[in-house]
């Protein structure tokens, strides 16, 4: 036969005072050992105070016009070859040094045309160069 067990269950006290010192000391020594590095990011640079006059004046613009048929005009008046676009951009930028020069293409021009307008602009020394496509009629 089997005997009962005459004991009563005693109830476990666990002391947790110990643990929670223990566990503050190793936060302690962790955050004391921890070693922060800056770590680099993206560098923004903000732009600098201007006066309103200034922003308000837009800079004076150069507007080629690269047609379908391959020719170039230059503020809608003139026709030139594409090669032909850096005297007429080094002049602009001689007269206007804050100039910048706003390449139109048509949309059945090629693009192999409009990329020679652009670096002819920018042999140029032209100090932007901005390229947009033209609308269709």
């Amino acid at each position: 036969m089997r005997r009962k067990s005459t004991h009563h269950a005693e109830a476990a006290d666990v002391n947790v005072t110990p643990l929670l010192d223990i566990v503050f000391i190793m936060l302690i020594f962790f955050i004391v050992t921890a070693t922060f590095l800056k770590e680099k990011g993206i560098d923004v640079r903000t732009p600098e105070d201007t006066p309103p006059e200034e922003e308000t004046i837009p800079p004076p613009a150069l507007l080629l016009s690269v047609q379908e048929d391959g020719f170039v005009r230059v503020n809608n008046v003139r026709i030139i070859d594409p090669y032909s676009v850096k005297p007429v951009v080094e002049e602009f930028m001689a007269r206007e040094p804050r100039g910048v020069v706003l390449v139109s293409a048509a949309p059945d021009s090629k693009a192999g045309i409009a990329v020679t307008v652009m670096d002819q602009a920018r042999q140029g020394n032209a100090s932007a160069v901005s390229l947009a496509l033209q609308q269709e009629r």
